[in-house]
């Protein structure tokens, strides 16, 4: 059984699914259906979706990642530099 359910978003949320929707073949409305069952965790991906799923969200973050935004030095990422404020 399936449902059918209309939401408003933001434009730059719809026009983000709409080209992923359009790499993958596929209509935005599926893309925001693929998105909340993988929210709600009902469902687990394999091993293979799972990766697939790390390749886009790895993919979508650069992408929207500010381009002046610099990698966080080796320091900022050990675990001394992360507890650096609770010591």
């Amino acid at each position: 059984m399936t449902h059918s359910l209309t939401i408003e978003i933001p434009e730059k949320v719809y026009q983000s699914l709409s080209e992923e929707a359009e790499q993958k073949g596929k209509k935005a409305e599926d893309v925001a259906a693929e998105l909340i069952i993988l929210l709600r965790g009902d469902e687990k991906p394999d091993n293979d979706d799972f990766e697939k799923l790390a390749d886009e969200l790895a993919d979508y973050v650069e992408k929207n990642m500010p381009p002046d935004a610099k990698p966080l030095s080796d320091y900022a990422m050990s675990r001394e530099g992360i507890y650096k404020e609770h010591l």
